[in-house]
């Protein structure tokens, strides 16, 4: 699994360029990008005739409630992002949602870590939130935003990871998409809500933002059915840390298109920044092989 989940990673990194450029130098709004994301993700629910099967009521409340959640958590974590940048955002959010993750694991007795996964989440966690840090700015002016960004993300998982405990875990996604779906079109019955999600800004240079949004929800909508999975069956704190493998991937993809690329992506990269966010990696890389230690 440790290995799929790495590969996971890597294309979450991907996804999270793609939705800065989109969100940033496409002028798309977090709330219509999420709207979007998150209306378009609904086409899975073509597949449902293969994967059908009865549900207990409770647990269809459950998929619809973490579904329609799901949409609150986009549209946080996009506002946050059109604020920073990636490289910094993405690992900042990520790296705090395992803390959550340990917290709400404790008080609801789920997937409780052992002594050797609190080791490694006590490296994996540093390293995250290092490699995010800039003095002055993702720490103070959006302290307020990450955190609740973070908090969503991990309650989420919890929740997703509760309701689907019955029956397969691609039925139960297809509640949840059904529920994220539904709850985002029920925007459109509120006039200023509307009138965001319909406006467009002009940009200069807007050929082909269709074909790469529909490229990007592709991708993404295959990692979010994948990581879904990892997290049904799974301890969720331990796939929330090990996403430090996905700011590795964005580190470099920041790193080469910040200094070749502006024009996609502007990201600082002076040599202390960069000092930085290595002293991480090698905290995340430590945090990492501590987990898989053979004990």
């Amino acid at each position: 699994m440790v290995y799929q989940l790495i590969l996971l990673y890597a294309s979450f990194a991907a996804v999270d360029v793609m939705d800065k450029f989109l969100i940033s130098k496409r002028q798309v709004r977090p709330l219509q990008y999420a709207f979007y994301t998150v209306v378009t993700g609904g086409a899975i629910l073509l597949v449902w005739p293969w994967v059908f099967q009865h549900l207990p009521p409770r647990f269809i409340a459950l998929d619809l409630l973490s579904g329609a959640y799901y949409g609150l958590v986009m549209y946080v974590y996009f506002k946050i992002l059109s604020h920073g940048e990636v490289s910094r955002v993405v690992p900042f959010v990520f790296g705090l949602v395992p803390i959550f993750d340990i917290f709400i694991s404790l008080l609801t007795n789920r997937s409780v870590l052992t002594v050797q996964e609190l080791a490694a989440m006590s490296l994996l966690i540093p390293g995250a939130l290092l490699i995010a840090y800039k003095p002055g700015k993702y720490l103070h002016k959006y302290l307020g935003l990450t955190l609740l960004s973070a908090f969503l993300y991990s309650s989420y998982n919890f929740l997703w990871q509760y309701g689907a405990q019955h029956g397969p875990v691609l039925n139960n996604l297809m509640w949840n998409r059904l529920g994220a779906a539904g709850a985002m079109a029920l925007l459109l019955l509120i006039p200023a809500a509307r009138k965001n999600i319909a406006k467009t800004d002009h940009v200069k240079h807007k050929a082909h933002t269709g074909f790469l949004f529909l490229f990007k929800q592709g991708l993404g909508g295959l990692n979010f059915i994948l990581l879904s999975y990892f997290l049904a069956v799974s301890k969720v704190p331990i796939v929330d840390g090990l996403s430090a493998f996905r700011y590795l991937f964005l580190f470099v993809a920041a790193l080469y298109l910040g200094f070749n690329h502006r024009h996609i992506l502007d990201e600082a990269g002076s040599k202390h920044e960069i000092r930085l966010k290595l002293a991480a990696l090698v905290l995340i890389f430590g945090g990492t092989t501590v987990l898989f230690l053979p004990l």
